[in-house]
This record gives C-alpha cells, structure tokens and sequence, in this order.
C-alpha cells in the first residue's frame, strides 16, 4: 500500500514546520478548523476529521483506519538527523526528498517482515549511536515521528492522554512481540512545553505521571520507573521528573 505522510495538527494553522521536511505530506485537522489550515498552508492536502475526534491519541485512531498504510510527523518536527557520522560531518538531512526515500526505505523493510508499528530512536547525538545494532525489534521509538501498517493490533488506549508512543510501543511487543526501530536517524521536535497548542493545553506533571501509572497498571512490571535515587528520593532531573523504561522479555 502506497505510504502517506501525514502531519497532525492542532490549533498551529500558522506553525506546521513538519511541512518543510517533506515534499508533499498531507496534514490532518478536526473540520473546524480546515479553513486557517488551508489559507496558511495552501502547498499541501488539507485531510479532516470529524470535530468530536478530540485529542492526540483519539486522532491516531482515525488516522490509522483512515489512510492505513502512514508515516506520522508531528507538526513541530523540526530536523532529521543521521547519527552514524563522521568527526565534522553535518548531522542534519535537508533535503525533503532524501527524507522522503529514507522513510519510505524503512516502510519497505517493514512490509517485508510484516511489521506494524516502525519509526526512529529517540537518541539525539552521534555519540549515542551503536553501530553493532542500527536496526532494532526492541527498542522504543520516537514519539514525534512513527509510522503504522494498521491492522486490528494496531490501537491506541484512548483513556491515555498522554505517552501514547510508549503504549504503542509496549502494545505491540505484547501483541506481535516486535517493533522496527532503525537507530541510524532520528527527528527532532521542538521544546513541546512552551510551543502553543497541539498538546500543550494538557501536558503537566500531575498528567504525565498519570499516564505512566496508567502504563504500568496495564503492563506490569515491564514498566520500570525512574527518576528516583536509591535512597527512595527524587532526583529533580527534568520538568518531568518521571520517565519509564519498558523491559519485555521475549
């Protein structure tokens, strides 16, 4: 099935930088707010949904059903980066066509070992690059930026609000026991607590925190916490001060 890349957006009708990194992506919004999207961004297909689909997650849903075979860019993406680099060597992918055929190259690896969720690390420098594992069936993918082949498994927990790029992650290893994950790229998003709109109305610590709990009722102790020190003690490491480690055993 042919691969669309799809932005979702919300309420920055003015601000989808994702755009800039691809041809020609589609960018998806609620119906209501078509008209602004379509005047600011008349170089791209406008696909709506209907307006009492009502927040991220709940969007992914639609989305996946609706296009079927997708590669989601959230819309402040901002850079593609390569990490496996040489001393000096630029990290940032310019071209909108290079990425383009890179994505659709691991969309096609995907298809051949009929995997369902893909994307990219989430590690951001070279220095965190591992050249003896540059593709991965394990390891969590980036939020920001993920693709699907939409099959029955492929569904969100809409009484998330937040982390949904780990629920996928951990849904589909306890589902199909695998992810794509290729480590040599990854995108980078801009601070999401201080850009307006898109989840930003809900994102707190008070929220995060309940996702995480939410994730760890539903998987157990393949959910590990951190961001506490041995001593039983925060370590006030983040504006978040919680993060999760997934740990299947497969």
């Amino acid at each position: 099935m042919p691969l669309k890349i799809v932005i979702p957006s919300h309420k920055r009708w003015d601000r989808v930088i994702a755009k800039k990194l691809f041809p020609s992506p589609i960018i998806c919004v609620a119906e209501s707010q078509a008209e602004q999207y379509r005047r600011f961004n008349p170089e791209c297909e406008i696909v709506t949904h209907p307006d009492d689909v009502v927040g991220l997650i709940p969007k992914r849903n639609w989305m996946a059903k609706h296009f079927g075979d997708l590669f989601m860019v959230d819309d402040d993406v901002f850079q593609f980066k390569k990490l496996f680099n040489e001393k000096g060597e630029p990290c940032n992918i310019k071209d909108p066509e290079r990425v383009q055929r890179i994505v659709e190259e691991l969309h096609e690896l995907a298809e051949m070992l009929d995997i369902h969720v893909w994307g990219y690390t989430n590690r951001k420098t070279p220095v965190q690059y591992d050249e003896q594992c540059y593709l991965s069936f394990t390891r969590q993918i980036t939020g920001c930026s993920y693709g699907v082949r939409y099959n029955e498994n492929v569904w969100w927990n809409e009484e998330l609000k937040l982390k949904e790029d780990f629920w996928i992650s951990c849904y589909m290893k306890y589902k199909e026991r695998r992810i794509l994950t290729d480590e040599r790229y990854t995108f980078v998003q801009k601070d999401t607590f201080v850009n307006a709109g898109g989840l930003s109305e809900i994102r707190n610590h008070d929220e995060e925190l309940r996702s995480i709990l939410f994730m760890r009722k539903n998987f157990g102790e393949s959910i590990q916490l951190k961001g506490q020190g041995s001593n039983g003690h925060e370590k006030v490491i983040s504006k978040i001060q919680y993060n999760i480690v997934t740990n299947f055993k497969f």
